[in-house]
């Protein structure tokens, strides 16, 4: 059995929590906790101050990368809840690669 980890995931990147009480709830990721856990924000119940921390196992991997977030949280300058919201609502409105609209 192969466990994942978060190697190849990037700072900005969206993911989906499929596991918990928050199950359907879109995130962006902030941070990672060791190799197997994540800390997400969504700027309304996750403020990105308290980041939650996701087991890697309770999420869905969206390729979608907001490239100007992963570049300000990597730096460590200043990120609002705001901006975590902007790009959540930006990334949902975007059709993933391969995904198709019906």
């Amino acid at each position: 059995m192969v466990k994942m980890t978060v190697a190849g995931l990037r700072l900005g990147q969206k993911v989906t929590s499929i596991q918990g009480r928050d199950c359907g709830r879109d995130y962006i990721i902030i941070g990672f906790v060791g190799d197997y856990y994540l800390l997400v924000a969504d700027g309304v119940y996750q403020k990105l101050a308290k980041g939650k921390k996701k087991n890697l196992k309770h999420v869905r991997v969206s390729f979608l990368v907001d490239q100007t977030l992963e570049e300000k949280l990597r730096r460590g300058q200043e990120v609002t809840d705001d901006e975590i919201r902007g790009v959540l609502q930006n990334l949902g409105e975007r059709p993933e690669e391969g995904e198709v609209e019906l």
